[in-house]
């Protein structure tokens, strides 16, 4: 049903132009669009009267599941309009470890296997986002803004995700609380998180997709991936100063704010 109301307003006055042949029951509201995944096509929005049986006993739209998308993921909800889950796809798998670059040493601190997990994992969301890039191009890219292995020790810091991610024109913000991965998460936007408590030598990884129990997905650059409830990354945040060079150890990667 195509139906559209001009509304009017002057002092007390409403005048409601009806531009269709259906009768007016009672006052309503507008029920959104949404996607219907099975068909693949976009159902628009309509007008609903409050009170009107269609059929009889209800509204005449009684709500489906849909999907929104955001960043690059996909937002499912139910047929009451509840989030229930964030999936995102395209997500690449690279290895500090693996054989290309491994035991290639940029600038003034180890080789690449023991200090390219930011270098790595930067790899991995930009090639989610279509930018593309090697592990070791980033390495180096880090290494000449004096983001990575600048001194002896150094490894990289956070800002060096920050800056690349904005550098290219990506919507980058960085942040240490729980409520803050949980909603970039389910925003489909991917996080690369630096953990490893106070230890001296922390590590990073990239996280996507959540469920409603606070589960994600983890692309770890030692080379494996994992699920894990993201409470048991913010517990392990990175105190390292360098991880917070960003304005926190968590750098979120998006499309939007």
């Amino acid at each position: 049903m195509n139906l559209r109301k001009l509304l009017v307003s002057f002092g007390a006055f409403v005048v409601v132009f009806i531009l269709s042949s259906v009768s007016v029951k009672a006052d309503g509201y507008w029920q959104d669009g949404y996607w219907d995944d099975a068909a693949q096509v976009w159902v628009e929005g309509h007008w609903v009267e409050n009170g009107w049986s269609e059929p009889a006993g209800g509204n005449a739209w009684a709500g489906q599941p849909h999907q929104e998308y955001a960043n690059g993921g996909v937002l499912n909800y139910d047929a009451a309009g509840n989030w229930t889950s964030t999936v995102v796809g395209n997500v690449p798998l690279y290895s500090q470890h693996n054989g290309a670059w491994a035991g290639v040493t940029i600038g003034e601190g180890g080789n690449f296997g023991s200090t390219g997990c930011i270098p790595t994992a930067m790899a991995m969301i930009m090639n989610h986002f279509g930018i593309g890039g090697s592990p070791l191009d980033y390495g180096y890219a880090m290494n000449a803004s004096g983001n990575y292995n600048s001194y002896m020790g150094h490894g990289a810091d956070s800002a060096a995700l920050s800056n690349t991610g904005a550098g290219y024109g990506l919507a980058v913000n960085a942040f240490s609380d729980y409520d803050s991965m949980y909603y970039a998460l389910q925003r489909g936007k991917l996080v690369a998180a630096c953990i490893g408590g106070n230890s001296a030598y922390t590590h990073c990884v990239v996280l996507y997709g959540l469920d409603a129990a606070g589960n994600t997905t983890v692309a770890d650059p030692s080379g494996r991936c994992y699920r894990t409830n993201i409470a048991s990354i913010v517990n392990n945040m990175s105190a390292n100063p360098i991880d917070w060079t960003a304005g926190g150890p968590f750098v979120a990667f998006g499309y939007e704010w």
